[in-house]
């Protein structure tokens, strides 16, 4: 017996048409996975019996790889999804103060190099919470003097990042999470500077991720670092806890912001809000540069429904915009979720 809802699943399914990229639906706090789309796909029934080497080999030569299960084995740069981790750093600085402002004017120098903001005619003046909702660069650069590249990749690992999740289908990914020695091996001691850190610091640079450790991140956001294992089988739910613990102020501090993303002036994610009275939405815009082509486009967060919460992860490869591109595919599939449940 698996977790997917068949309904959950067919609504996921019919958003992904003639896209590339992942969504994933659950529940934060079982780690049940109530819909998983990789897409594109292919049909089931080749592999029932003999495929003819024409049709294998234009299957496994397909450009779209669609025998690549993306949501536990593809590999992508998570952008300012991950904020955050950076924000539960920062947070966790006794001399960090998050209400001092820092302006954003669109760019910022550091040392020989110019680093852009995505807003290039700047934010203006940003507090933590601001930064967040509305995904500031410029603000995360300007903090970094507050931890070092050691300690922010501890904070990943710590929501699971860089390991995989342990969920029940084969071949995932553990994906990469740079720290000191992984960038001295990998460009030398002298070939990398402090600079690396303001890419790493808003999801960027060396870090990838698989959408299914995006979706355990979420559920650990969504259940204050309480979450049990992502499973497609209902008998793989057990008492095994995957704890996070930070203090409460900085979950309040996270949460709160992740819900002014959505229904704050401004916020990244308002176009993900279902608009109804009995739900409410916290998020997570992130628009990842993507070496090999346009932007991927991202959504994480979870809806509270009725005394229930729902997480979600949408990417989108070479989606574009986070915020124009994926969010809007939450709401739709929040909005199916509340006709589903209503009945």
């Amino acid at each position: 017996i698996t977790t997917i809802d068949l309904d959950i699943q067919k609504s996921l399914e019919n958003e992904m048409k003639n896209k590339r990229g992942v969504i994933i639906v659950g529940i934060p706090n079982t780690g049940e996975i109530l819909g998983a789309v990789s897409m594109p796909d292919f049909e089931p029934d080749l592999f029932t019996g003999r495929i003819t080497e024409k049709a294998w080999m234009a299957i496994l030569n397909h450009p779209d790889k669609p025998l690549i299960n993306r949501f536990n084995q593809g590999l992508y740069p998570p952008g300012s999804i991950v904020k955050m981790i950076t924000e539960a750093v920062l947070l966790n600085n006794p001399t960090f103060d998050s209400l001092q402002e820092f302006e954003c004017k669109g760019s910022f120098q550091f040392g020989d190099r110019v680093f852009g903001c995505w807003d290039v005619k700047g934010h203006g003046k940003m507090n933590l919470s601001s930064a967040i909702k509305m995904s500031c660069d410029i603000y995360f650069y300007k903090t970094i003097k507050f931890y070092d590249f050691d300690e922010l990749g501890k904070y990943y690992h710590l929501f699971g990042f860089g390991q995989t999740t342990g969920v029940d289908i084969q071949g995932e990914s553990s994906g990469v999470v740079p720290n000191k020695e992984y960038m001295n091996k990998r460009y030398g001691k002298f070939g990398w500077s402090k600079g690396a850190l303001l890419n790493y610091c808003i999801g960027q640079g060396e870090i990838l991720v698989t959408p299914m450790q995006a979706f355990n991140y979420v559920n650990l956001l969504a259940t204050r670092g309480r979450s049990h294992k992502p499973h497609f089988l209902k008998e793989k739910f057990s008492d095994h806890i995957d704890t996070l613990k930070l203090e409460d102020k900085v979950w309040d501090n996270i949460i709160h912001d992740m819900s002014e993303v959505i229904t704050g002036e401004k916020g990244t994610g308002k176009a993900a809000d279902p608009m109804h009275p009995n739900a409410k939405v916290f998020g997570k815009t992130g628009t990842a540069e993507n070496p090999h082509g346009d932007n991927h486009a991202w959504f994480v967060g979870w809806m509270e429904y009725n005394l229930h919460k729902y997480s979600i992860i949408i990417l989108l490869e070479n989606g574009g915009s986070g915020g124009t591109m994926a969010a809007p595919i939450a709401k739709t599939i929040f909005n199916s979720i509340i006709s589903e449940k209503s009945i």
